[in-house]
């Protein structure tokens, strides 16, 4: 379970990803933003993979130019209770 768990939650940028998304749906250009250092491409990636995982909802605006937008699912917050303790726990540690 913990290997399954890593492979779902696991990757650069993922928890600073689920983390910008706990509260409103966030557009994909805002999400770049907020998630300096990580190409867009690196995002989207990560995005589409939590979205077959059932973790993120992407949401299709039809306006003019069309915005993305992505938002957690109630299955994705309770990968936040996860994801905190690894932030506590990561505190802890000595640095490099």
């Amino acid at each position: 379970p913990i290997e399954r768990g890593m492979r779902i939650l696991g990757g650069k940028w993922t928890g600073s990803i689920l983390g910008h998304l706990t509260d409103d749906p966030v557009r994909f250009n805002d999400l770049a933003r907020m998630v300096g250092g990580a190409s867009k491409k690196m995002i989207a990636e990560r995005l589409r993979h939590r979205e077959t995982h059932g973790l993120v909802t992407r949401q299709v605006q039809n306006t003019a130019p069309v915005s993305v937008s992505y938002q957690l699912t109630a299955h994705g917050r309770t990968a936040l209770a996860a994801l905190e303790g690894l932030r506590v726990w990561a505190e802890g540690q000595a640095t490099d």
